[in-house]
């Protein structure tokens, strides 16, 4: 049987697996980077952080040149080993992380949206969330996961499960369903004001939509696309989603598209033989990437940056609204991901504090009282 998570791991699901990382233990020596005096400070950065094997994982508020050895200031249980995203909600001081809580052969539908705030013991809020899929958070503070059911196995062939994308009242915990599909992924690739855009992987065809989901309108954006797109983002003003996925006839290339919203129109702006190219537009619509062999670049944009962590690929998660500040993970293979931060302007980057030998989420950018800058 072909399942969900082998398709995640194709398409839709973080580089990082891609480059099949296997250095996970705390004897993992800290990168000759990570010992450098700090270039740069910014606001404070959330991260989740989790120790290979553990049972639990860790809420973290650091900043650049903060000390080595954060503390941290939340908790919450798992299942060993569990796969960790997060994500800030904008003016709240609550952080929002998926984690594989359910036992079980199959993990398609195994984890749990959990609610964190500093200082108090973390909720679940709701389960049955799709396997390392990332919460969204939209610009309007409304909070959607994609859930569902196993469907019957289908002898050689991926199977087809019953699909929602469901709101969550982070107050009680109760969801509505905006949107369902009989089909392989349900992929929240972002939110403007007022759509949500998701990238779906049906039986017949893969293919981006914007949903309506308050009276659960569905807008075609593009009708068929390659099934191993990921890597997605859009910028502040609603009006882009940038993208990678692979070339529409030649399997060993890969493509960074930048989609129109409003009028579904694509633009090319990079092919390489290289999967991970990681792009990302920024809030003000400039757009990064990652050139084979160079680390974080720009490609559209006008931020100053050009591998500020040398060599590898680097996984932006988060950017203040101005732009001027990234949070991002510097990945190689056979090594932990590195965290850390880059001042767009000066092109000065430095390594975030995360507790040594664990595996780090970038829940995004923490103000004071709340987070999301």
């Amino acid at each position: 049987m072909l399942t969900r998570k082998f398709l995640l791991g194709l398409g839709a699901s973080c580089v990082v697996v891609a480059l099949a990382f296997a250095a996970y233990g705390p004897e993992v020596a800290a990168p000759a980077h990570a010992a450098a005096p700090p270039e740069v400070r910014g606001p404070r950065v959330a991260l989740l952080a989790t120790f290979p094997g553990a049972e639990h994982s860790a809420l973290y508020l650091v900043q650049a040149g903060g000390g080595a050895d954060p503390a941290p200031v939340a908790t919450f249980s798992h299942l060993p080993d569990a796969t960790v995203r997060a994500a800030v909600v904008p003016d709240t001081p609550f952080v929002l992380a998926t984690a594989d809580s359910t036992p079980g052969r199959d993990a398609s539908f195994n984890a749990s949206l959990f609610r964190l705030r500093p200082h108090a013991p973390a909720e679940v809020l709701v389960d049955r969330v799709v396997h390392a899929s990332r919460p969204l958070v939209a610009p309007t503070g409304r909070v959607f996961v994609s859930r569902g059911r196993p469907g019957p196995d289908l002898e050689g062939r991926l199977r087809v499960d019953p699909l929602t994308v469901d709101e969550v009242d982070m107050t009680t915990g109760k969801t509505r369903a905006v949107h369902g599909a009989h089909g392989h992924l349900l992929f929240l690739a972002g939110a403007t004001a007022r759509e949500i855009i998701l990238y779906r992987v049906l039986p017949d065809r893969a293919d981006l939509v914007a949903v309506d989901p308050d009276a659960g309108a569905v807008r075609p954006l593009v009708k068929n696309l390659p099934p191993f797109a990921r890597d997605f983002s859009i910028d502040a003003a609603g009006k882009k989603l940038v993208f990678q996925n692979r070339h529409e006839t030649n399997s060993r290339t890969w493509v960074v598209d930048e989609l129109d919203l409003t009028t579904g129109r694509a633009r090319r702006l990079f092919s390489s033989p290289s999967m991970s190219l990681a792009p990302a537009v920024l809030p003000s619509g400039g757009v990064l990437y990652n050139p084979p062999g160079r680390g974080l670049s720009t490609l559209d944009a006008e931020a100053r940056i050009a591998g500020p962590l040398g060599p590898g690929v680097d996984l932006v998660a988060a950017a203040t609204a101005d732009s001027r500040f990234i949070a991002a993970l510097h990945t190689q293979p056979s090594a932990l991901p590195v965290p850390f931060l880059v001042d767009t302007k000066t092109g000065a980057a430095s390594v975030l504090p995360a507790p040594r030998g664990s595996r780090v989420a970038i829940a995004g950018f923490y103000l004071e009282n709340g987070g999301a800058p």
